[in-house]
């Protein structure tokens, strides 16, 4: 099985612990569409798939963006997560219409490992909105 990594925010989140698997079977990882909404509690340790709800229906979290890093050699933990980073911010602030430094929500997200760049061809960072709080609507230009 091939694990992706989660971002420390969403795993705090979810309670499970500071990093949190997002697993590979049959060379395929575990993928979520813009605008999809979860409740972190829901995602256990290892998943195939990100449990989405209703948007109508508490969450705590949104994927705001998802973007693929370039392709070549694995480029190595830290540039990894410096992309993704860098990557999540714009795409949050083009979902929720803020800056993220502005907004009240938090950034996360999903990122490839080593492993899974080179076993199952991974390059996607899933990026998400998070916040302390349920909501019951989709925050899409909700600029908060």
């Amino acid at each position: 099985m091939k694990n992706r990594l989660i971002s420390t925010t969403l795993a705090a989140l979810a309670g499970v612990g500071l990093i949190s698997s997002i697993a590979a079977c049959g060379g395929q990882v575990a993928t979520a569409e813009v605008g999809d909404c979860v409740v972190t509690a829901d995602i256990p340790d290892d998943v195939t798939e990100i449990p989405t709800v209703d948007c109508g229906e508490a969450h705590d979290a949104q994927v705001v963006g998802k973007f693929d890093l370039d392709d070549g050699d694995y480029p190595g933990d830290d540039a990894v997560t410096t992309a993704a980073e860098e990557g999540c911010v714009t795409e949050f602030e083009s979902f929720v219409g803020i800056a993220a430094a502005d907004s009240s929500l938090q950034i996360s997200y999903v990122y490839p490992t080593e492993q899974t760049w080179d076993q199952a061809n991974d390059r996607e960072v899933i990026c998400f909105a998070i916040s302390a709080e349920d909501a019951t609507e989709s925050w899409e230009g909700a600029q908060i």
